[in-house]
């Protein structure tokens, strides 16, 4: 009986473990991108030869979707002309272990509607394959360019495209919440010269959306809000990006009946307010703190875990009580008949 009770509470203690490793937990299959990066091995002495001395991401969060302005400046300090290819991947993922052993994924299923340009002036892009792994981004297929760097010049790349955020996964253990999820690798910017300098990421919420509709933010402490413009914003300087840096947000519920289609043929629409965001002059002053959850938090009920918990150990618990009820009642017969007995 004892074995039993032993191995009861054993159960108990160790079960949390058994069930939050049953399934990888994490964000999956969210929207997302990261700065243009390194492309072929070769050019990797020319990239370190650039800075990245601004930064400029202007975000819109919408329900299902999320469109995107990248704004780079990057610093050729030597005294040669670099010509290199520079890209974003596609129909590929990247998949980022945190130290709470979560993991975020990412599926570039495609940057939609990408448009990128150069000192102002559109550049023709070209799908192409690589083997190459740079970093934790698994190169498949790319968006390639070709860039050229003027010595001692400020070259100005500019990236618009529109992402799918809807079929974005939380999963911990055996339970799961369909999401809207939009994440930035801000770590890609480690591959050119170091530090960046200066740098801002702005997201706005539109289609109805509040900060309220946030249900993670990672990382929570650099951000402040601006509640009553639905408005979020992140300055960062001199820093060296690494995994902890990239920003993972998760908002609103799936929408069910998302027409994707639709949202890609108001690109022109939506890209204007992308720079209608980028433009915008910002009050700091109306900005402040906010604590936001975790992204890897799952708000869902854990029903399958708890029914097999109770199908387990609900007969050896029961049993348990029985005998335990069965005892105290035992005793305290045994007590009314020897109270009975020293009466008379």
């Amino acid at each position: 009986m004892l074995n039993k009770i032993f191995l009861i509470i054993l159960f108990f203690s160790l079960n949390k473990e058994i069930f939050a490793n049953a399934a990888q937990p994490g964000i999956w299959n969210a929207g997302g991108m990261g700065n243009f990066s390194l492309l072929y091995p070769e050019d990797s002495s020319s990239y370190k030869k650039i800075q990245m001395v601004g930064e400029k991401v202007s975000i819109i969060l919408y329900k299902g979707y999320a469109v995107v302005k990248g704004e780079y400046k990057m610093y050729n300090d030597t005294k040669d002309t670099i010509i290199i290819k520079t890209g974003y991947p596609l129909n590929t993922n990247f998949k980022s272990e945190t130290k709470d052993m979560h993991r975020a994924e990412i599926m570039f299923d495609s940057l939609y509607g990408l448009r990128v340009l150069v000192n102002s002036a559109p550049v023709n892009l070209i799908p192409e394959i690589s083997d190459n792994n740079a970093g934790s981004v698994h190169n498949s297929n790319w968006y390639v360019w070709n860039n050229t760097f003027a010595p001692g010049v400020t070259t100005v790349i500019t990236v618009y495209f529109i992402v799918n955020t809807n079929g974005s996964i939380v999963r911990e253990g055996y339970v799961k919440d369909e999401i809207n999820g939009f994440i930035y690798i801000l770590e890609t910017g480690s591959t050119w010269k170091q530090p960046i300098l200066n740098g801002e990421i702005r997201i706005k919420l539109e289609e109805e959306l509040t900060t309220d509709d946030i249900k993670g933010l990672k990382p929570d402490s650099v951000f402040k809000t601006d509640p009553k413009g639905n408005l979020l914003q992140y300055n960062f300087h001199n820093i060296s990006p690494a995994e902890q840096d990239n920003v993972i947000i998760t908002y609103n519920e799936k929408v069910e009946d998302l027409d994707f289609d639709n949202v890609l043929s108001h690109k022109e629409i939506l890209f204007n307010k992308a720079d209608e965001l980028s433009g915008k002059e910002i009050n700091s002053e109306a900005f402040s703190s906010k604590k936001f959850n975790s992204p890897y938090e799952v708000e869902s009920t854990d029903w399958g875990s708890l029914l097999l918990i109770l199908s387990i150990v609900g007969i050896p618990v029961l049993i348990l009580s029985l005998i335990t009820i069965a005892v105290i009642v035992f005793a305290f017969w045994l007590y009314k008949r020897y109270k009975k007995r020293k009466a008379v």
